[in-house]
């Protein structure tokens, strides 16, 4: 298991975990269709997990079979898939992992890396773990055990 260590020289990490203790707000486009995700649409005490991932990532197809593996387990966390790769690889993404049929997991761009600059995510997949109260329980940077996941959220 790695930790989020994606901070400057001179920043205290303390500082930088501190900047998502709470969730911030997210808005973006997600596949198939364009539509808008946004957390400000979340219901309340809902788990929320953030995985930026490459479509052409070995390790990102990993994490994405583990979590349609556990979809059961899951199925009350809103899982949000975020990507900077080109609109229509994501959408081939979606396709072939057949996300469509998981009503909890959402598929989005990252225009222009807004995002992943704001979380300072230099590793693919890097996921942040929100609890019910929108609090940040965890950061992993790689393949994480679902079993881990569920964990953070006890």
């Amino acid at each position: 298991m790695f930790t989020i260590g994606l901070f400057a020289q001179n920043q205290n990490p303390n500082d930088y975990v501190n900047k998502f203790v709470s969730l911030p707000y997210i808005s973006v486009h997600t596949v198939p269709d364009s539509t808008i995700f946004s957390t400000k649409n979340l219901p309340k005490n809902t788990p929320f997990l953030l995985m930026f991932f490459s479509p052409d990532c070995d390790h990102c197809h990993q994490q994405t079979k583990e979590l349609i593996a556990y979809k059961k387990e899951l199925k009350g966390v809103k899982i949000l898939l975020l990507s900077v790769a080109p609109y229509q690889e994501i959408k081939k993404f979606y396709k072939e992992f057949g996300l469509a049929s998981i009503s909890n997991i959402k598929v989005g761009q990252d225009v222009n890396f807004k995002l992943g600059i704001t979380y300072k995510v230099s590793t693919y997949p890097s996921i942040f773990l929100y609890d019910r109260r929108a609090i940040l329980a965890k950061a992993f940077v790689g393949n994480i055990g679902v079993p881990a996941i569920l964990d953070a959220l006890k």
